[in-house]
């Protein structure tokens, strides 16, 4: 019974509301031929057939018009947009982030369009590779060369009633503090749709400025550019709200902006979570919604071109250099000054990166030994030195074969000067004293050695690193060991960065974090020995699979006395069998490639000798 009687009440009302949509809601006149019905602007739900009819039913229809508009209202303003005022970039047609900063999306002068960063950036690559003149990516017309050419083109856009560059015209206007004639403008602007000119309005309307201020015309304009997708001013509306304590319409706002990728209000939801001003779901979706805007702004080339205003911010006032973290290489500063504030942050994932990128290096197989190519025969030094000579004159390793050929040549030609097999410069007279102090590193006889000291003063003193580290050496095994340390070139000293001066504390304090540094530079360079000693330090630290590693890099240069370690590692178990045979066949394949008739000739004469 209670269903039929509510079934019937709503047939009637729906019923009266058709007669009042098909009749005058005043005098009952229906929509004949001759009469045409207007619906009431406001709430759209009656209509009349005068002017005169509306105003004598405006008594009986105002309340229920008043509700009915601000519902109607509602379900236009708290509709999702779907995308911001901006709209999307013409040319890669991605969404435009909402955002202040002109850099984001610049606005082209010639058509009044915005284009994103990443097209903009793409273009002016493109000219410049092609030494192009610089034109709009849009609509391909010359950009212009002043501020007096961009106003003029800005003008004839206005002239034809465009209006965003009435807008445009209008900000300009009140920056110069004309405010009436901006005011003018953005009115127009507004009229033609823009919502930047609806938002510009009612910070007009808030402050008063060309107009009085108007807090419902403020409210107004507001409503408008935030319906048009105006994230600025939808965030400004939920502050109302809040402040006007309707928390819930001020929920509804910042759900709504978070929706298109605005920080702020997803801040403040952030912030209103705890307090119960959102449910989870919501707060929830609204997350989820907020990175999904984000990532449909991104593009590579978009991340290209914020790189380089990045760079173009903090350098193009004062010409200044990023530069990067020497450690991790993650991050660039532009000062020390900004480096030190940033440093408490970044300590942590800085040393995470730097030991990566350490290890990275570290356990990368070198392509040959620290001692290279012999330079004539072009292949590797055997890395027992007894096999090779060091020549004062240029610092280079001569192989024995190649150096026992160059004998035999000059004896067969009666040479009465023996010279240097690679820069053809006469060898010291005391040439037998010289091989014995660089092959056994004896201390040199002082009355046969003038020769050989003058010829590596010589490489010294344009700075050869091999001839620096001999001649470290020398002074070390003299007992000088502040000049040998002093010496000691700081790069491509395979020699010395073993660590002697910092590990016996001979000429130095001791200090064991630098003899690591040394070690592991000299691994880093190729040298064996450097990275059997590393070996040895991880194993008695208890890192015993780094040690491993270590081993197997080193025996793969060709060194016999670290395979024989590995050796005894794989019998206690410490090294699986395919590691181990890996490591054979890379040594066989390194002490084959150090091989020739020559070197076996000359090996053979000096086993004899």
């Amino acid at each position: 019974m209670r269903r039929k009687v509510r079934r019937e009440t709503q047939q009637k009302q729906f019923a009266s509301s058709l007669i009042g949509m098909m009749c005058c809601a005043s005098c009952g006149t229906e929509e004949v031929d001759g009469v045409k019905l207007k619906k009431c602007t406001a709430c759209k739900s009656v209509r009349y057939c005068s002017v005169k009819c509306q105003k004598d039913h405006r008594a009986k229809h105002k309340r229920e018009c008043k509700k009915r508009a601000a519902e109607l209202r509602d379900e236009v303003l708290f509709k999702q947009p779907e995308s911001s005022h901006l709209g999307d970039c013409p040319i890669c047609c991605l969404p435009l982030a909402p955002s202040i900063d002109e850099k984001a999306s610049p606005m082209m002068s010639c058509c009044s369009k915005r284009i994103c960063s990443g097209c903009s950036f793409a273009d002016q690559i493109r000219q410049l590779k092609e030494a192009q003149v610089r034109k709009c990516p849009y609509c391909r017309h010359q950009l212009p060369k002043s501020q007096e050419e961009a106003a003029q083109i800005r003008m004839k856009r206005v002239e034809v009633n465009d209006p965003v560059a009435i807008w445009r015209l209008g900000v300009r206007c009140r920056q110069e503090g004309d405010y009436e004639s901006a005011f003018q403008h953005y009115k127009k602007a507004a009229e033609l749709g823009n919502a930047d000119a609806h938002y510009n309005l009612s910070c007009v309307y808030r402050d008063g400025e060309g107009v009085e201020k108007d807090k419902k015309k403020e409210v107004y304009h507001l409503e408008e550019a935030a319906i048009a997708g105006h994230t600025f001013a939808r965030h400004n509306l939920a502050c109302y709200e809040g402040i006007n304590g309707r928390h819930e319409r001020a929920a509804k706002h910042w759900i709504i902006n978070a929706k298109l990728g605005d920080q702020k209000s997803m801040e403040g939801l952030k912030e209103g979570y705890p307090d119960g001003l959102v449910s989870k779901e919501d707060f929830a979706a609204a997350l989820r919604a907020y990175q999904a805007a984000l990532d449909a702004t991104k593009s590579p080339q978009r991340d290209k071109a914020a790189e380089y205003e990045i760079f173009k911010s903090t350098s193009e006032a004062e010409n200044i250099k990023l530069k990067k973290c020497t450690a991790c290489y993650l991050v660039r500063y532009c000062s020390v000054k900004c480096q030190r504030g940033h440093r408490p942050q970044h300590k942590k994932e800085c040393k995470e990166r730097t030991a990566e990128l350490r290890d990275e290096l570290l356990f990368k197989q070198p392509e040959s030994t620290h001692l290279g190519d012999c330079p004539i025969c072009c292949l590797p030094l055997p890395i027992d030195h007894t096999k090779s000579n060091m020549m004062p004159c240029c610092s280079k390793a001569i192989c024995n074969g190649c150096d026992r050929a160059n004998q035999m040549r000059e004896f067969e030609g009666r040479s009465l000067q023996e010279m240097c097999p690679f820069c053809r410069t006469a060898t010291p007279k005391s040439q037998e004293e010289a091989d014995r102090i660089q092959m056994k590193r004896v201390e040199p006889d002082p009355e046969t050695d003038d020769d050989l000291e003058k010829n590596l003063m010589k490489r010294v003193e344009v700075k050869d690193p091999i001839a620096m580290s001999q001649m470290g050496l020398r002074r070390y095994y003299e007992g000088d060991y502040n000049s040998a340390f002093e010496y000691t070139p700081k790069q491509l000293n395979w020699e010395m960065a073993a660590g002697l001066g910092d590990a016996e504390g001979k000429g130095v304090e001791m200090n064991e974090k630098k003899v690591w540094h040394h070690l592991e530079q000299a691994a880093i360079g190729g040298h064996p020995k450097a990275r059997h000693n590393l070996a040895c330090l991880e194993e008695i630290n208890g890192r015993r699979a780094r040690a491993m590693k270590h081993l197997i890099i080193a025996a793969n240069q060709g060194d016999d006395g670290i395979l024989e370690n590995l050796r005894n590692a794989f019998e206690l178990g410490y090294v699986s069998k395919e590691d181990f045979a890996a490591a054979l066949r890379g040594h066989q394949a390194a002490v084959d490639a150090t091989k020739s008739p020559q070197r076996d000739e000359a090996e053979a004469k000096r086993v004899k000798n």
